[in-house]
């Protein structure tokens, strides 16, 4: 009788266990949802402060093309590389050759010698990538492609 509380007991934890880790990838799903939705009103407001400023300065016409926004998603632009995770997700790492100052908060302004996670390519010549802990576009003639990093720049691009 005693084994077989210990056999009840162990089953008990293992699904106790199982529906921990379940619960986690639900929450982590929730999360990334939400990162998404207000990165998403982030872009909006960014694109409306814009709009609201350019009026006010009576300025219509900006001096290069205005990134796309990030609601675009038709990937038949983009470079394909798959993750590591297989999950789909195209991105690929360029070494930035030019330095570029961000216009608005939806730019990413880079530096020369930085690595970028460009996750998107546009046939306008603007990308979306990650550098440094920050997201946003730049024109994607100011980097290069890289197959291969240092490992201590690796810290640096994310």
């Amino acid at each position: 009788m005693l084994k077989l509380g210990k056999e009840a007991s162990s089953a008990m934890a293992a699904v106790e266990a199982q529906q921990q880790r379940l619960t986690l990838q639900k929450l982590i799903t929730i999360v990334e949802a939400e990162h998404s939705y207000h990165q998403r009103i982030l872009q909006l407001l960014d694109q409306l402060e814009a709009e609201m400023l350019s009026k006010r300065h009576g300025n219509e016409t900006l001096p290069t093309p205005p990134p796309p926004p990030y609601n675009e998603a038709s990937g038949k632009f983009m470079f394909q590389a798959q993750n590591a995770s297989g999950d789909g997700t195209s991105y690929f790492l360029g070494e930035v050759m030019h330095p570029y100052l961000a216009e608005s908060n939806v730019e990413l302004t880079l530096s020369i010698g930085d690595y970028v996670v460009v996750r998107q390519v546009r046939s306008n010549g603007w990308a979306e990538g990650e550098c440094k802990g920050r997201a946003g576009w730049f024109p994607v003639g100011y980097v290069e492609r890289r197959e291969r990093i240092l490992a201590s720049k690796v810290a640096e691009v994310f």
